[in-house]
């Protein structure tokens, strides 16, 4: 069949695009969560400084919680 390699060609060189733009996508969504969850732990860590003391637990362990997630998010890469 004429122009079948061609064709076959371009449906692969369209899968591997299709890859490379899903795998840049979730990268830049990863760094972006990152992001927020650092800014988050900071933020809770300024909260805390200026909670009064009857909130210092609970406060605490969702500082605990974010840091355990900033933790993960930033092993996945």
């Amino acid at each position: 069949m004429v122009g079948c390699s061609t064709a076959v060609g371009e449906v692969i060189a369209f899968e591997e695009l299709a890859r490379v733009r899903r795998q840049r996508i979730a990268r830049a969504v990863h760094a972006r969560c990152r992001t927020v969850v650092d800014a988050t732990v900071v933020a809770m860590r300024d909260a805390l400084a200026h909670a009064p003391a009857p909130e210092w637990p609970v406060r605490v362990a969702r500082l605990r919680k974010m840091e355990e997630l900033a933790a993960y998010v930033s092993a996945l890469g």
